[in-house]
């Protein structure tokens, strides 16, 4: 468990508000990537309940029997009642008798059972369906392995096919992850962003760091560090085959080959069967997601690894492990100190587009934040615009650049978003958006300001997600 409990504020909410009102049974699935933070949200939710009316049952990798004595030896421990089990029968009787009054069940890493012993999924959806359903019972299954509960869940062919209500826990955004780094300054919080992602259980292993590059140093680069080898054992965990192509694949759009044949050409895989494996990075690991260009084609949509950790670790640290298993991690150190400012700006795009998010319906000095859908825009001949936001009804888009250098941006920066913006295919309002890292020249902010074009630095985006944070 980590040490503290970090936001899922509007998930915790969700589960009181189901169990104040828990009048016939609710049944729900809570599943997420390994480290998410499953677990300490049911124990957060758990611990408002009276004691004798909740039940927590974490499922071992066991045969059956241990299983019956393990939720014996549960029930003595937390209910402090006596009882043998003779088969899992005897378990959900006694549940329904717990049931006659409000009661709590939490199964953890619930999709071990598929297993071990496939019968309890089964007996559950025949109790649920007969009985559970009808009495004052909260049952909460949570899983770490998102194949593996969707299999049971989502699927027609699985128990729990259209009985249970589903939370998806997924990392933490920019706004949240901010709240755990409060003592950090704004450039130091979106770098440890860009480099750890908002998984709470990697973020809560470097919070004794001061600099991030000293937290890669230290959990990645180093000898048996705690996150050096995290990417791989999840490919384990979630019982992936054939990991040197997830591993190819991963790596490819981690180096910036983010367009089908670009993959295809840098893994040597066929064309026929690629497909498949992306796919199952997508629904079943949730790491790798296809984006299309905003009032572009589809056809030339580019993957992205979702996950940040996943991705400085794709593009650092997996095609220099032989380095760093010979013991020269300095080698490695220094080539991720000079090229990640590069690897940060791409992040830094997306920490402003969840800013306009947190700002929609609101006015930015001045200025309406007010679109349909964002995201951003390119074409064949490399042409890119970093933000493009638009609402179709209203006729509006805003147009924007983002820069993560330590220069002071220009009017150069002005004249190409400009120029790009004619490209689009939208007829309408245009209003342009620049974001400058370290802010701007004086003839820039003139020109600007001359235009009436949005400009944001770091200290103003700071003081942006502190009020809506």
């Amino acid at each position: 468990m980590a040490e503290e409990f970090h936001n899922r504020i509007r998930e915790l909410g969700q589960l009181r508000e189901r169990y104040r009102n828990l009048d016939e049974g609710v049944l729900l699935t809570i599943y997420g990537r390994r480290r998410v933070g499953k677990t300490e949200l049911v124990r957060k939710f758990m611990g408002d309940l009276p004691q004798k009316r909740k039940f927590y049952f974490y499922v071992d990798l066991s045969g059956k029997q241990e299983l019956l004595n393990s939720l014996a030896a549960a029930v003595l421990e937390q209910l402090g009642e006596t009882i043998k089990f003779a088969s899992f029968d005897d378990f959900f009787d006694y549940l329904a008798e717990k049931s006659a009054e409000k009661f709590l069940l939490v199964i953890d890493e619930f999709q071990r059972f598929l297993d071990v012993a496939p019968e309890f999924i089964t007996k559950l959806q025949h109790r649920w369906d007969s009985i559970l359903r009808h009495k004052k019972i909260m049952i909460i299954v949570v899983g770490s392995s998102i194949g593996m509960m969707k299999k049971i869940t989502e699927s027609r062919a699985g128990a729990l096919y259209g009985r249970a209500i589903k939370i998806k826990i997924s990392p933490f955004r920019y706004v949240d992850f901010r709240l755990m780094f409060k003592d950090l300054d704004e450039t130091e919080k979106i770098v440890r962003y860009a480099v750890f992602g908002g998984t709470p259980y990697y973020l809560e292993k470097t919070k004794k760091y001061k600099n991030t590059l000293d937290a890669i140093s230290e959990l990645i680069l180093k000898k048996g560090g705690i996150l050096a080898e995290e990417p791989k054992n999840l490919l384990e965990y979630e019982n992936v085959r054939v990991h040197a192509k997830y591993n190819s694949i991963l790596h490819s759009i981690a180096s910036g080959k983010e367009i089908l044949k670009e993959i295809q050409d840098f893994t040597k895989m066929s064309p026929t069967t690629m497909p498949a494996y992306i796919q199952r990075l997508d629904d079943l690991l949730d790491l790798v997601g296809k984006k299309d260009p905003l009032l572009g084609k589809e056809r030339l949509g580019r993957y992205a690894i979702r996950d940040y950790f996943f991705r400085f670790w794709y593009k650092f640290i997996f095609p220099h492990q032989t380095a760093i298993n010979l013991g020269n991690d300095q080698l490695v150190f220094k080539m991720i100190e000079e090229n990640l400012n590069s690897y940060v700006g791409r992040i830094f795009e997306d920490v402003v587009r969840e800013l306009l998010i947190l700002n929609l319906n609101q006015k930015i000095k001045g200025i309406e934040i007010n679109f349909e859908d964002i995201g951003s825009w390119w074409d064949r001949h490399g042409h890119e615009i970093d933000i493009v936001a638009y609402n179709q009804k209203e006729k509006k888009i805003l147009v924007g650049e983002v820069k993560w250098t330590n220069k002071v941006s220009d009017t150069d920066v002005l004249d190409t978003l400009l120029e790009r913006a004619k490209l689009l295919p939208f007829a309408g309002k245009y209003q342009y958006l620049i974001v400058s890292k370290n802010g701007f020249t004086d003839h820039c902010l003139a020109k600007m300001n001359s235009l009436g074009v949005l400009h944001l630095n770091l200290k103003e985006m700071t003081a942006l997600f502190n009020e809506r944070g």
